[in-house]
């Protein structure tokens, strides 16, 4: 079965686990930078991490809407949208 997906819904994404989901990466992104050698734990480091983390979520949600605005932009201009085949197995 093909399925082609023709508009995504900003919405639907910006209120699923996607956000969490990405926040949890950036989180442990940020807290892989603790076991660098030059590291020292203090307060402000770790409040660094976590401001780091919250800024790379946001960038990337924000990165995330634009292109979603350019997909179902395209979509709506009369582009194919993403073709799936889908197999029962």
């Amino acid at each position: 079965m093909k399925v082609e997906i023709k508009k995504v819904s900003i919405k639907d994404v910006l209120f699923s686990a996607f956000p969490l989901a990405v926040f949890v990466v950036m989180l442990l992104t940020a807290v892989f930078e603790v076991f660098k050698p030059e590291a020292t734990l203090t307060v402000s480091y770790v409040m660094g991490l976590v401001m780091y983390a919250i800024s790379a979520t946001i960038l990337f949600l924000v990165s995330s809407v634009v292109l979603l605005f350019a997909y179902n932009f395209l979509c709506s201009l009369g582009v194919r949208g993403v073709r799936v085949d889908l197999e029962d197995k």
